[in-house]
C-alpha cells in the first residue's frame, strides 16, 4: 500500500495599505510593520516544533510575498526545516469593506486550489494557523484524515451566538437560501487553526467554494453572509458531509489572556496548543530562544519553558509581570 505525503501548511498574506483589515490578537491593522514582524516571528516555533515532530511531512509556507522579500532568519529557519516557499496570489478575497476584521482568511481557500494541483490521492493535508505549536508526533492524526476524509476542530456556540458577526442561525438561513434546501443537520463551527483534508475532500471544496463566493459575496448587506474562512468552512463541511471531529483530541483554542482565560490542566498534553493570545507574547520568547538555538536541543527544557512562556497549562506571576512589560513598552513605542 502507498502511505502518500503528509502535508503540513501554514501561510502568511501581506496586506497592503489601501486592502487593511483588522488583527485583534495582533492588536494592528494588517499593513503595520510590527503586526508584519510578529507574524513573521511566530513562523519561528511554529516550523521548528512541527518539523522536530514530524520529520517525513511536507511542509509548506504560502505567502504572497517572494522569497527576496522575506527577513534571513526566515529564509534560514526554512533551510534548517526543509519547507518549500510558495509565493501564491489572492484570488479569493472578499469585497472592500466586506467585513471590519480577518479579510486574508479567505486565502487559504487559494492554497486549496494550489494544492489540489499538487496532492495525489493517497495524500493528506494538515492546515495550521501559525500561532500553532507541534508537541508530538501527529502520525495519528495523518492516519484518521486517511481512514475517514476529514479532521476538523468543532466548536460548540449556542445559535443565537455571534461568531465574528455571524450566528450559527444565520448560517443555516444561508446554506438554505444558497442551495435551495434545508441542511440535513444545524450547521457545526469548525475553527480554521487545524483543518485536516484527505485529497478527494479538498477536490470537494475547491468544487462547492465558487458556489459559495459567489452567492456570498453578491449579498446585499441586511442578509444572512458569511465573513471569515471558518463561517464558509462549516457550511461547506455540511454541503460534503464532512462531519469528522477528530481535530478536538488533537487542539484546543488556548485562549490565555488576562480578560479571558479557557486553559485547564491537561491541556499541556495537548498535540497541537492554538496560542491566539500569545503571538506578542510567549510565542516571541520562544522565537528568541529558538533564534539562539535553532532547535529543540533538550525537549523536556523546552516545553518546560514553552509552558511558562504561553500560560499551558496556568498563568505564572513571572508570565503576567512580563507580559505587562511587554504591553507598556508597546505603548510608549
Amino acid at each position: 500500500m502507498v502511505q502518500g505525503n503528509d502535508y503540513i501548511v501554514t501561510w502568511f498574506y501581506r496586506e497592503s495599505h489601501g486592502e487593511a483589515s483588522y488583527y485583534p490578537q495582533a492588536g494592528g491593522k494588517g499593513d503595520s510593520a510590527l503586526l508584519h514582524s510578529i507574524y513573521m516571528q511566530i513562523q519561528v516555533p511554529f516550523f521548528t516544533t512541527f518539523r522536530h515532530y514530524n520529520p517525513k511531512a511536507r511542509l509548506l509556507f504560502f505567502t504572497n510575498l517572494t522569497a527576496d522579500a522575506l527577513p534571513a532568519f526566515l529564509i534560514a529557519l526554512f533551510h534548517r526545516t526543509d519547507t518549500e516557499i510558495i509565493t501564491l496570489p489572492y484570488t479569493c478575497r472578499p469585497p472592500k469593506g466586506w467585513y471590519k476584521a480577518w479579510m486574508n482568511q479567505f486565502y487559504v481557500y487559494d492554497i486549496f486550489k494550489e494544492m489540489e494541483r499538487r496532492m495525489q490521492p493517497e495524500d493528506t493535508l494538515l492546515v495550521c494557523d501559525a500561532d500553532c505549536l507541534c508537541r508530538t508526533s501527529l502520525h495519528n492524526l495523518f492516519q484518521s484524515i486517511r481512514t475517514d476524509g476529514s479532521a476538523l476542530y468543532e466548536m460548540e456556540y449556542p445559535q443565537g451566538f455571534s461568531i465574528n458577526g455571524t450566528t450559527l442561525e444565520q448560517m443555516n438561513a444561508f446554506y438554505t437560501a444558497c442551495y435551495g434546501e434545508q441542511p440535513s443537520i444545524p450547521i457545526i463551527y469548525y475553527g480554521g487553526e487545524l483543518i485536516g483534508l484527505r485529497t478527494d475532500a479538498v477536490h470537494g471544496i475547491n468544487r462547492e467554494f465558487p458556489v459559495i463566493r459567489n452567492f456570498n459575496f453578491t449579498l446585499p448587506d441586511d442578509a444572512p453572509r458569511l465573513h471569515e474562512e471558518a463561517h464558509t468552512l462549516s457550511v461547506l463541511a455540511e454541503r460534503l458531509h464532512l462531519r469528522h471531529a477528530t481535530a478536538n483530541r488533537y487542539v484546543k483554542r488556548l485562549w490565555t489572556g488576562r480578560a479571558y482565560n479557557n486553559v485547564a490542566p491537561g491541556d499541556e498534553k495537548l498535540p497541537v496548543w492554538h496560542l491566539p493570545s500569545e503571538k506578542k507574547f510567549g510565542l516571541h520568547r520562544l522565537y528568541m530562544m529558538l533564534e539562539r538555538d535553532k532547535a529543540i536541543l533538550d525537549e523536556q527544557l523546552f516545553w518546560k519553558k514553552a509552558g511558562e512562556y504561553c500560560g499551558i497549562p496556568y498563568t505564572g506571576l513571572k508570565k503576567k509581570v512580563h507580559d505587562l512589560m511587554t504591553e507598556v513598552k508597546e505603548k510608549l513605542k
